[in-house]
């Protein structure tokens, strides 16, 4: 009698499923990759795999190769084309060592990037909002569809803060006057809708706010900001993406990869707008955050940014550098850089171009953030 599985989901997709996870009726776990044949047909080399071997494929730590080879059991196996509606898998066992078989894939294959179906674009015509879904697959989710709450809690704060300051980001490069107008902000928060989807630990997100007539979201802008900083190719590429949005941006940028890096997982999600077709998908393994967190702490000032000020001086300690300008949008304060210009002499309650660094320190327990201005140069306004 020959063994069936069922195919569960598929892990990388190019004119059809390439590689695929799939289960036997007792729960054993399987990896098959698409494999030539002499008459064109369908097949896939088969083999059992652990839980905890296949998740380190899936957040790229483990290459395909790898995967098939370094097993304790001997059986593998070939099965032509997924059956039915169903997804059903036939296997022919198959003799000799997997090791010297013709249909092992390549050393070297690690998956970076999954094209998986994903409920984002369905979610977001049926709600006629943006919506977005995040993926990840910490150790926990090896062998059970579960997450620990702390992880599932600093995820969510850590997606809240980076689409933020994205957002705002984006809306100070549009216009200048926007970066401190309260009534702008809001498409820098999502809402939680699904807490867990199939598969691996995923997230579901709802944009706080409604989109306009057009269905066009607010949150958007935020998130094609945050599309730039996950789709350069290589670390090195990724690192001058990332330099160039020095200050709050790139700061939570670094935290959330370090969070990666501590909670053992990559990161996937995709994100659409009502009427799109197709969403938007990025993805990050494990290892690239590794490598991106060594390279990106090497950065010098990555967390600093260049904010320029016009205003009325109203306070000015020449002794201990503290001061602050009362700017159109409201009042500024901080304290002179070190080696900065002095400030004796300054009129209060003249016009001054104060031109400043911006420095912010965020802490992973709390989240909060604290962001201090050191004047570096001034000049007198007429």
């Amino acid at each position: 009698m020959m063994k069936t599985i069922q195919h569960t989901s598929t892990l990388f997709y190019y004119d059809g499923p390439q590689i695929i996870e799939a289960q036997d009726p007792i729960g054993g776990h399987y990896i098959g990759v698409m494999v030539e044949s002499e008459d064109d047909s369908e097949r896939y080399l088969v083999a059992g795999a652990s839980p905890e071997r296949l998740r380190q494929f899936r957040v790229g730590a483990l290459d395909l190769r790898s995967l098939f080879v370094e097993r304790d059991a001997p059986e593998w196996y070939l099965a032509n084309a997924l059956d039915g509606d169903e997804q059903h898998l036939t296997l022919f066992p198959q003799s000799g060592p997997i090791s010297e078989s013709e249909y092992l894939p390549e050393a070297g294959f690690v998956l970076r990037h999954r094209d998986v179906k994903s409920v984002v674009v369905q979610e977001a015509n049926a709600r006629n909002n943006l919506v977005l879904e995040i993926a990840v697959e910490p150790p926990e989710t090896a062998s059970q569809h579960r997450i620990r709450s702390e992880t599932l809690a600093r995820l969510v704060l850590h997606v809240q803060s980076l689409l933020k300051h994205a957002y705002r980001s984006a809306l100070y490069e549009l216009d200048k006057s926007l970066r401190k107008d309260p009534s702008r902000f809001g498409g820098d928060r999502l809402d939680v809708i699904i807490p867990a989807a199939p598969g691996s630990f995923k997230i579901v997100f709802e944009s706080s706010n409604l989109p306009d007539l057009w269905g066009k979201s607010e949150a958007a802008l935020g998130l094609a900001r945050v599309d730039q900083l996950f789709a350069a190719g290589s670390t090195e590429e990724t690192v001058e993406v990332v330099k160039a949005n020095r200050g709050r941006l790139a700061g939570t940028y670094l935290r959330l990869l370090r969070f990666l890096v501590e909670a053992k997982t990559g990161l996937r999600y995709s994100w659409a707008q009502p009427g799109l077709s197709d969403p938007s998908n990025r993805s990050l393994s494990a290892a690239d955050a590794k490598s991106l967190v060594e390279a990106l702490s090497g950065v010098i000032q990555l967390e600093e940014e260049r904010v320029e000020l016009d205003g009325v001086l109203e306070e000015a300690d020449a002794v201990n550098g503290g001061w602050r300008l009362r700017t159109e949008d409201g009042p500024e304060k901080g304290k002179t850089a070190e080696n900065g210009p002095s400030l004796i002499g300054v009129n209060i309650g003249s016009r001054y171009h104060f031109s400043c660094i911006e420095r912010t320190e965020g802490t992973e327990v709390s989240f909060q953030e604290k962001h201090t201005l050191f004047l570096s140069e001034y000049r007198q306004l007429k």
